[in-house]
């Protein structure tokens, strides 16, 4: 079962837990909880709010990130150790027979803990090139995004089964209906940013737009629970993709004080796409692309940033309504509130840290942390690192230039 191993090294490797549930990754925001929306700095406007294009230094005419990196896991209840575990335990009995009644029992007992568990990942990488102004801020950005669900069917009749293989035949095992179940969505989106700043009196008010072209890829991955491979997911019988326009605007509201309100609408044109239909049903799922608005607010005083943004509306993921031997159904809508701060050292070292909760109790809480190094303000290297729990972690590391 070599293939969910690669996947937890992947995670660890390139982990940017809270960004990816935010639909893109920069390491800054990463690290201040995933916060961003109204403190974000131009070379992430196109990723979180494309109105603070127009957010610029004296120095700051140009700017390249690349790349940007990002993965995150979460799986609390270690279910990618247990699927490797069965799948090792189940080949060894089926190649080695053994007589003993208590190896057939432990394997049943293996499968029957796999029952009604699930674990999330995400994965993406993004390059920006920037150039902020008040009068046009412009930033052309390449993005790709996965957002990846493992769950399992597994069926009892199975585990029995197992149990009464030595007596009913022989010790051979039965062929098994349980099912390990991957299905995802890949989003690639290429787009172009444009922002503009009105002065109303002390007082700016900036706005931006963001036009883009997307790619998706659906996944829907179900094989029986002792055959479970990842590299497969993502073979022809288990993919479907489409392609489409959308946009997303943004707004942000500063004043004298230091303190900017932002507003970000991604998505507004909705569309849903369907997966192929696999499995022991077929079942299919539909994957929900829409309006994701989310208020965010800053306050920047001397080295200190403050930032805090929450998601107006819930983020509705995966459709499982035709899904028939689930036991209790796909949950995964999910409502983020996130809060972070930036101490700036010198304009050259930047510490960060955050927190991130879902309203809608679907995802655990995230401990956010980052560490930023920015020599002469030309270099940039910025990393991040999260925690949930021993199953769900991970840190993040991108590269830039500012001219």
């Amino acid at each position: 079962m070599k293939s969910l191993t690669v996947l937890s090294v992947t995670a660890a490797a390139l982990l940017v837990p809270g960004t990816a549930r935010a639909q893109y990754f920069e390491a800054r925001n990463a690290a201040m909880g995933g916060v961003g929306v109204a403190s974000s700095d131009y070379l992430a406007a196109g990723f979180a709010n494309p109105a603070l294009l127009t957010r610029r230094g004296e120095s700051d005419d140009f700017g390249i990130l690349l790349p940007a990196l990002g993965a995150s896991v979460f799986d609390e209840t270690n279910l990618l150790e247990d699927i490797d575990d069965f799948v090792d335990a189940y080949d060894a009995l089926e190649a080695n027979p053994s007589g003993d009644p208590a190896d057939y029992a432990a394997l049943a007992d293996r499968l029957g803990a796999l029952s009604n568990r699930g674990l999330d990942a995400e994965l993406g990488a993004g390059l920006m090139i920037a150039a902020p102004s008040e009068r046009l801020g412009w930033a052309l950005h390449v993005h790709t995004y996965a957002d990846l669900q493992a769950l399992t069917q597994i069926d009892d009749q199975d585990v029995q089964a197992i149990r009464d293989a030595l007596a009913n035949n022989a010790g051979t095992l039965p062929t098994l209906a349980s099912e390990v179940r991957l299905i995802g969505v890949n989003v690639t989106e290429v787009g172009l940013s444009l922002a503009t700043k009105l002065d109303l009196g002390g007082f700016g008010l900036s706005v931006g737009a963001t036009p883009k072209f997307q790619r998706i890829d659906t996944y829907n991955y179900s094989v029986s629970a002792n055959n479970f491979e990842l590299d497969d997911f993502d073979s022809d019988q288990y993919r479907n993709d489409d392609s489409g326009f959308n946009v997303d605007v943004g707004a942000a509201f500063d004043t004298p004080v230091g303190i900017t309100v932002g507003l970000m609408v991604r998505d507004l044109i909705s569309r849903t796409y369907e997966t192929e239909a696999v499995g022991v049903g077929p079942d299919s799922f539909t994957y929900e692309i829409g309006p994701q608005a989310t208020l965010g607010a800053a306050w920047t005083v001397g080295m200190l940033t403050l930032a805090a943004d929450a998601d107006l509306l819930t983020r509705e993921r995966f459709d499982d309504t035709a899904l028939s031997n689930s036991v209790g159904g796909l949950v995964d809508d999910i409502q983020l509130v996130r809060v972070g701060a930036e101490l700036d050292i010198a304009s050259w070292v930047q510490l960060r840290g955050g927190y991130q909760f879902d309203l809608e109790d679907r995802l655990d809480g995230v401990i956010t942390a980052g560490l930023g190094i920015s020599p002469f303000d030309v270099l940039r290297i910025d990393l991040s690192a999260s925690y949930v729990d021993e199953q769900s972690y991970g840190f993040a590391a991108q590269f830039g230039l500012q001219f």
